[in-house]
Formats: structure tokens, sequence, C-alpha cells
């Protein structure tokens, strides 16, 4: 008798994360890419609108507030109107919020626009993941969840010399070189948002793509099996959940701010180094693309420790960076904090959700992202207020490098439920 094919190797699912999936990461990579650009819009847009180092901090960070504040709203907007109408409405939102930040007058303006970004991009995610429970069973979504974190350091692989290069447009059409940043750049999402509209379907019954033994066989998969209750069980109390969920955002606090702070401050990093405004988009993609070499190697890792350990090693490549006396040490560092940080993701998502049941994972996925993105406004905002008040970089990359040896103690102590990384990717 022949061996039946498990969620993970059904040829009806690979069609269906082929079709779905390199559009869906196509989405998070703009995504990123629209959040950290300031990082090098910032070379020039500083000084022309009399922004400090501190106040570039809190700017770049005050996207996680409204992102934080909006991302309950967001879920209820989601279900009303729809994954497909909802997604494509967002995207094609936070285009015209980029753009838009191309024309700020001063710090107030700027100020809102980066914290309306937020409020629009909060509901991205958790729409993506409603999104995809529509098409496909828990097992194989949580499979999927790496190529969403590898969009991240891809983004900015791509993105940095881009980005750095678009400077070079200074004075074009009157126009400063930042602007044109933000109004190139922007465009695409506008361009995406209308194409989700069409591309993306609001459900398996509605395409044309599957044929109808498929869908039924789709739709028989997603209906709440035995499996999922019989594990609903076996959920710890409420209490012990509430802890594990307390747990899990903690942890993700700490990677977070190390993510965006080394995402929205090293382009400045390197320029404090020497190195010029379009060589920094170079030097910048060297350690998003170790990062993304790394994230594939390490995928394969599981067992108790293994979360805290990588996480440690973003660490070490922070405190390291600080201390570096030269620039081959300071990418070298920079390098290894990339690879910690991403590699440490897709596992911790993976112990994280490894201990809930299907009717719980909704709401403690919420509140693990809302709570742990606050990580983004801390990491920047340490880094910007360490800098003015010390002129060094040093003590911003100690706090953050500090901030990661929390959050690997912690993980190392709840790493029990982690399953292999490459799991994810498979």
């Amino acid at each position: 008798m022949p061996q039946a094919q498990t969620p993970a190797t059904s040829p009806l699912h690979r069609k269906i994360a082929l079709r779905l999936i390199p559009f869906l990461m196509l989405l998070y990579m703009v995504s990123f890419l629209d959040r950290v650009n300031i990082s090098f819009a910032a070379l020039t847009m500083n000084r022309d609108l009399g922004i400090t180092d501190s106040f570039y901090g809190v700017a770049a960070g005050i996207f996680f507030l409204g992102y934080c504040a909006c991302e309950v709203p967001a879920n209820l907007m989601l279900a009303r109107f729809g994954a497909r109408r909802w997604l494509a409405s967002l995207v094609f939102t936070w285009g015209l919020v980029t753009v838009s930040t191309a024309f700020v007058h001063g710090r107030s303006d700027y100020l809102v626009m980066r914290c309306l970004l937020g409020v629009v991009e909060a509901g991205f995610f958790p729409g993506v993941i409603y999104y995809l429970t529509l098409w496909l069973p828990r097992p194989v979504r949580a499979r999927l969840m790496a190529f969403f974190i590898l969009a991240i350091p891809l983004s900015s692989f791509i993105g940095s010399p881009i980005s750095a290069h678009l400077l070079l447009l200074d004075g074009v059409a009157n126009l400063r070189g930042w602007q044109w940043l933000f109004l190139i750049e922007g465009a695409p999402a506008v361009v995406l948002g209308v194409a989700a509209w069409f591309t993306l379907a609001d459900s398996p019954r509605v395409v044309s793509w599957l044929s109808a033994e498929e869908k039924e066989t789709l739709l028989r998969e997603l209906q709440p099996g035995e499996v999922d209750e019989q594990h609903a069980t076996h959920v710890p109390a409420a209490r012990n959940r509430a802890a594990r969920v307390g747990l899990d955002a903690l942890v993700y606090f700490t990677l977070n701010s190390a993510m965006y702070g080394l995402g929205f401050w090293l382009p400045k990093m390197l320029v404090a180094e020497g190195v010029s405004a379009t060589n920094s988009g170079w030097w910048a993609a060297l350690p998003y693309g170790v990062g993304s070499v790394g994230m594939i190697l390490l995928s394969r890792l599981t067992g108790r420790s293994w979360l805290g350990r990588i996480i440690l090693v973003s660490g070490i490549g922070f405190a390291a960076a600080g201390l570096a006396n030269s620039f081959p040490l300071l990418l070298a560092g920079f390098s290894l904090a990339a690879i910690g940080a991403y590699s440490a993701t897709p596992l911790f998502w993976s112990a994280s959700t490894g201990h809930m049941s299907a009717r719980a994972a909704g709401p403690a996925i919420a509140t693990v992202n809302s709570i742990g993105v606050l990580g983004g406004f801390a990491g920047p905002f340490a880094m910007g207020w360490l800098l003015q008040h010390t002129h060094s970089y040093a003590a911003g990359l100690g706090s953050i490098a500090a901030l990661l040896l929390a959050g690997a103690v912690l993980a190392s102590g709840r790493g029990q439920n982690l399953a292999p990384a490459s799991q994810l990717a498979k």
C-alpha cells in the first residue's frame, strides 16, 4: 500500500504555496523597506529638517507605537471587509503614506507620517496570517513562516544599495535626494496594492486554477478536526498560558530591539566611520546578506537551548560592533548580530506557537506581536538617546547587547517546545 502523503509533501499544498507565497513575500519585502528606508533618507534629511539624533530615534521608533495601538482594530476591520480587500487597501495606502513623506516640511510633519505608516501597516502581518488560514491547514502554514521572515533581511540586502543611490538624485526637478527616495520606493506599494486587488482571491472556492476535486479536498482539510480538539484538552491552564505568552512577548521584544536598532542606525554608523553615503548602501547590504545565508544554514537546528544560544550570538555581535576599533571588525560584528537576530526569529515563532491550541493561537500571536514590536521603538530610541548624550554609538550597541543577553536567558528557559526551524521552510 502506498504511503499517504503528509501535509508537508502534498502536491496540492505546494501548488497553492507557489501561487500565493511569492506574491505575499514580495508585499512583505516592500512593507519592510518602506518602514526602514528612513535609515538612508536620514543621511541628508536630518540636516534639512533640523532633526537631532535623539529625535531621529523617536521618529524611527514611533512607527511601532502606531502599529501596536492599531493592531487589534485592524484585525476587526479585517473580519469586516475580508482579507483580499483589506490587504490590497493596506498596501495601496501605506504606499501613499510613504510617497507623501517626501513632502514633509518639518519635524512635526515627519513624526505624524511615521506614526501614520505604523497605523496602516499594523493590519498587514495578521492579515496575511488570516488569509493563509483560508487556503492551507495549520501544519503547512507553520512551515511557511520562514519565507516571510527571510523577506526581512532580503529586503534590506536588496534595498540598501538602491536607497543609497537614490540620494544621488539630489537636485533633480528641484527635489532633494531623500524626497526622491520616498517617492520611488513608495510607488511599488501603490502599484502592488492595485495588483493585489485583482491577484488575490477571497477563497479557494472562487479560483479557476484549482479543480473541483482539489477544492473539495482542501475544504475538507481546513475543517476543524478531532486532532485540534483533542490537542485543546491538553493546553495548560489559563494562568500558565498567560505566563508563557508574556514570556514569549519579552523574548520577541528583545529580538525586535536588535533588528530595528540595526536596521534604523546601520547606515548612519557606517557614514560615521568615513563611508560615503552612496557606498554605505553596499556595505550595509553585507550584514543582511550574511544574515540571510546564516538563517538558511541554521534553519535545521533544534533542541531546548538553541534559541537562547542563537539570540546570544546576536548579542555578542552587537557587543563586538560596539567595541570594534577597525572597520572590518565593525562589519564582522554587525554580520554576527544579523545572523543571530534573523536566525532566531523563525525558531522563536516555531517555539511560541508550538504550545498553542488552534483556538488559542490567534489571540496569543496577536498579543505576542503587539507587545514584542514595541522593541522596535525601544531599540532605535535607546540608540538615538545614548548617542546624543554620549556622542558614541558604543553605549547604544551595548544596551541592545544587554537586552539580547536577557532574551537569551529567558528563551533558554522556555525552549522545550522548540521545533526544527527547517520544518518551517520545507
